[in-house]
């Protein structure tokens, strides 16, 4: 059964409570990742701090076999999506 996002959690998702948290900034390993993706992983428990790459953590979400949890999707995507934009030779 999906769990549908409540207004809050569709607002702290997308960042319009704070900002701030949207930002990206470098992690202790050099994952560029901002404060709302860490604390959605965190909330999944899957520890970003433990990866060394985007392609990595994609693995452990996908690991997570969470299908039906669209806030993870939704996070699996954007990861996705900036992993191509980083890492694929134009």
């Amino acid at each position: 059964m999906a769990h549908e996002l409540t207004n809050d959690e569709i607002e702290e998702l997308v960042g319009l409570k704070d900002p701030d948290r949207n930002f990206l900034k470098v992690r202790n390993n050099g994952l560029l990742l901002t404060d709302n993706q860490v604390s959605t992983l965190e909330r999944h428990n899957i520890d970003p701090s433990k990866c060394g790459s985007i392609s990595e953590l994609l693995y452990m979400i996908d690991e997570a076999d969470v299908d039906e949890d669209d806030e993870l999707n939704y996070l699996a995507d954007q990861l996705a999506e900036t992993n191509y934009y980083q890492n694929t030779r134009k």
